[in-house]
C-alpha cells in the first residue's frame, strides 16, 4: 500500500495543526499539497480543523507507507518549519513519520539539522 497525495496532505496538516494553531506561513503550503492532491478548500480547511481541535487525528496517519519516503518526510519539514521553528512536539511527530515510512534515521536527523540550521539563518520577520 503506498501513501496517497491525499494521505500527505493530512499528514501535512497533523504536523501544522499539532500546536492547535495553523500559521499563515504553513496555510500556503497546506494549499499547494492539496491543489497537488486535488483536494478543495472545503477538504482542506475540514483537515486543518481536525488537525487541529483532534489531537488523536495524527495517529491515524502512522499507518502510512510511501514509495518515495524521502519527498515525503521533506515536504512534512517543511510545513513544521513555515511557521519560523519545529517546535519539540513537531520533532516527535516528525521522527515518527520518518520512521513509519522508513527513512533512514541518519538522513532524517541530517534534513531536521539543515532544516533548524535555515531557520537560525533565517532574517527575522518584518513587523
Amino acid at each position: 500500500m503506498s501513501i496517497t497525495e491525499v494521505e500527505l496532505v493530512r499528514a501535512a496538516c497533523c504536523i501544522a495543526g499539532l500546536d492547535r494553531d495553523v500559521s499563515d506561513a504553513e496555510r500556503p503550503l497546506l494549499k499547494k499539497l492539496a491543489n497537488a492532491a486535488g483536494v478543495g478548500k472545503v477538504s482542506l480547511e475540514a483537515m486543518i480543523e481536525r488537525a487541529r481541535t483532534d489531537q488523536d487525528f495524527y495517529r491515524e496517519q502512522f499507518d502510512i507507507l510511501k514509495p518515495e519516503p524521502d519527498r515525503a518526510i521533506r515536504s512534512l519539514v517543511q510545513v513544521a518549519m513555515a511557521d519560523g521553528e519545529i517546535s519539540q512536539s513537531e520533532r516527535i511527530i516528525l521522527r515518527h513519520f520518518a520512521e513509519q515510512l522508513g527513512v533512514d534515521q541518519e538522513a532524517f536527523e541530517r534534513l531536521l539539522s539543515k532544516a533548524e540550521q535555515h531557520l537560525e539563518n533565517r532574517p527575522p520577520a518584518a513587523d
